[in-house]
């Protein structure tokens, strides 16, 4: 399947479609020309028959469509993907066979996804339902089948055939979903977890033993805390052609939502499958309000992260819009136009923040708003804050960096972020020692390695590196409290780990709790941020929640004491002049050519965003490079560059939305 190597285009019209039939105006050429005609080059395509879609839990498609519309879309040059809906059904689906349906803890079916419907369970004899469908879909020769789903839901599932398998694998019953402080809860996030894995595994099987030449592939999970899912794209990864996931997806209140979420998405499934394709599902509308389409900005800086990180887009299109027709043309032809520099690529940067599924499973985290969770899932502790605190400053700092899942994968990697990564193993933790014996940097916050699982440790399971004992932990809240490096005052992190260092040097030290306002600021004898030698390597460590609290607050001095740190250390791969903290570099590369991505977020104070405002005169500035030619593939205007003291400096006339500089 080497098409699959090209950079994906991928279209969604579902709801434009389903309109079209419903009123009988739905003709194949004339919805394939438009998709052609906007630049697309693969469709996930729903086949339906009048006022009955597979999408909205039919029990048979149109299977007669299929043939026609397949025929008439290679004519036009695009790849067929059937879309399967194997997540939600009709309550009247569920009257039918309710043995094949999730249920709650307490035995009742789950019977409100979307509002009014029900999600299936893969430990049901539903999924050989499935398979045959799969089968069918293969034999037609359709270029791939997406399965939207399955997915256990946050309640779910607590059928029969659940309780039976559960007990016949652990000899206990099933703990309650989402409560994490219970031990056994781990275990339910394993057994889920491996029974999606087996439902895809032999979705798989049928797929290819129907047609080995078929793609297939279901909607993943973004990085965020699995265990309301029971997806692991690890465990899903070996029976997928390639991988998916809704980091586009944004709902509600946009102002609360990362602005990174696209590229955080992107960024995490490559950490998992680095050698599959990787497609990131970008939705054309502030969820959940279908007839409410982004404005261009948006959607333009959403398939931008996307491509910044070496995935393809899928946008979903509910309803006709010209706006968005103009939008989608443009973001499709920087693709069409240079897809040499889209495909194949990997990440360059020499920076990791790490992400630690066990510390989101545990320890905790929010789950933000989505069709599969329903509402936001908070939790008493967020680890995702402090990871999105990390993120955001990597960001603004204009260090490219990358999302690394596994300690294994950081030895080429100069210096490393964990924040709050309250659940390592003890085989983790030598992994890092080795890491940081070897000349390694560390950059490290708060609880790391505190945890075993769900209960705190009498000690940092990293003291070594650390150099320090932990005393205890202490809330400090918003009050004004302060910490102090140098001459200079900080404003206090919400949460202070309290610390006796061993080996490790104090930079700073936290002042007492103040519990209130104007009130005497008086020093404490605890440390705020200390520092140790360890072999060849070093390692900081910020006494405190301080990733969380930048995520928070946004104070700008800790984003300076971030970067003089890391400066410290670390020599930059990149120095960008004249640019605001707005505007994000990543790094990749093929071949002999680095590509230097730069994507623009600045704007009004608002979101959705309506408007980006251009950076003039941009300037690059790259050590130990020796260029034979230096272009920018989506602009208008060559950049102007010379080498100078060391380094090539590259002056990027305008930025827009979004540039990528090729320096061969």
């Amino acid at each position: 399947m080497d098409w699959l190597k090209r950079p994906l285009r991928i279209a969604d019209f579902s709801l434009v479609n389903l309109q079209e039939v419903q009123s009988g105006e739905f003709q194949i050429e004339k919805s394939l020309d438009k998709k052609a005609s906007l630049g697309f080059n693969a469709e996930h395509f729903f086949p339906q028959q009048t006022g009955i879609v597979v999408a909205h839990g039919s029990i048979e498609p149109a299977w007669e469509i299929l043939p026609q519309y397949l025929e008439v879309a290679h004519r036009r040059g695009i790849r067929l993907f059937v879309y399967y809906n194997v997540h939600w059904y009709s309550l009247e689906m569920a009257e039918e066979h309710p043995d094949w349906f999730q249920y709650d803890f307490q035995g009742k079916l789950i019977d409100k996804v979307y509002g009014k419907g029900v999600m299936s369970c893969v430990n049901t004899s539903w999924r050989e339902y499935t398979y045959e469908h799969i089968r069918r879909f293969a034999r037609l020769g359709v270029d791939g089948i997406f399965l939207d789903g399955p997915a256990f839901h946050p309640e779910g599932c607590y059928c029969e055939s659940c309780q039976t398998k559960f007990q016949e694998r652990y000899g206990k019953e099933l703990p309650r979903k989402g409560e994490l402080a219970n031990p056994d809860h781990q275990l339910l996030v394993e057994f889920q977890e491996d029974s999606m894995a087996e439902y895809m595994k032999d979705a798989y099987q049928a797929c290819k033993e129907a047609n080995p030449e078929v793609a297939i592939y279901l909607n993943g999970e973004p990085l965020r805390p699995s265990w309301a899912s029971g997806r692991n794209n690890r465990k899903l990864e070996p029976y997928q052609d390639l991988v998916g996931a809704e980091g586009g997806f944004i709902y509600g209140k946009l102002i609360e939502t990362p602005i990174f979420k696209p590229g955080m998405t992107a960024k995490g499934l490559e950490a998992q499958v680095p050698d599959k394709p990787r497609v990131i599902f970008i939705a054309h509308k502030h969820s959940p309000w279908n007839r409410n389409p982004l404005p261009p900005a948006e959607l333009k800086i959403e398939c931008a992260q996307t491509l910044a990180n070496g995935a393809n887009y899928w946008i979903g299109y509910t309803f006709p819009d010209a706006t968005a027709d103009k939008t989608i043309k443009e973001i499709n032809d920087w693709v069409a136009q240079n897809e040499e520099y889209f495909s194949e690529t990997q990440n360059a940067s020499e920076v990791g923040l790490f992400w630690s599924y066990r510390t989101a499973n545990t320890y905790g985290g929010e789950i933000p708003q989505s069709d599969f969770t329903g509402e936001t899932i908070k939790v008493k502790r967020d680890y995702m804050k402090s990871f999105q605190g990390a993120y955001e400053m990597l960001q603004r700092a204009h260090i490219p960096f990358k999302v690394v899942d596994a300690f294994e994968d950081i030895d080429g990697l100069k210096i490393l972020v964990l924040p709050n990564c309250a659940c390592l193993t003890s085989e983790e933790g030598a992994l890092l020692e080795k890491y940081v014996e070897n000349g390694g940097k560390l950059i490290v916050s708060f609880e790391t390695s505190l945890y075993s699982y769900v209960n705190r440790l009498d000690d940092f399971g990293l003291w070594k590196l650390l150099g320090i004992h932990y005393r205890g932990i202490e809330e400090y809240g918003a009050f004004e409290n302060y910490f102090q490096v140098g001459e200079q005052f900080f404003p206090a992190w919400t949460y202070v780990i309290k610390v006796e260092p061993e080996t490790a040097e104090v930079m700073g030290y936290v002042s007492e709790n103040t519990k209130g306002f104007y009130q005497p600021i008086i020093m404490s004898s605890f440390p705020a941020v200390c520092k140790n030698k360890f072999g060849a390597g070093k390692v900081y460590y910020f006494c405190g929640n301080f990733f969380q609290s930048y995520f928070d607050y946004k104070f700008p001095k800790y984003l300076s004491l971030f970067q003089k740190i890391f400066d410290s250390e670390v020599e930059r791969q990149i120095i960008l002049e004249n640019t605001p903290e707005s505007v994000e570099v990543t790094l990749r590369k093929k071949g002999n050519t680095l590509l230097i991505h730069l994507i623009n977020f600045t704007s009004g104070l608002k979101r959705p965003i309506e408007d980006i405002i251009p950076v003039e005169g941009i300037v690059l500035k790259i050590p130990g490079v020796e260029p034979t030619s230096v272009s920018c593939l989506l602009g208008e205007t060559s950049p102007k560059w010379q080498r100078r003291e060391g380094f090539v400096e590259i002056t990027v006339p305008r930025l827009q939305e979004y540039e990528v500089v090729a320096v061969k």
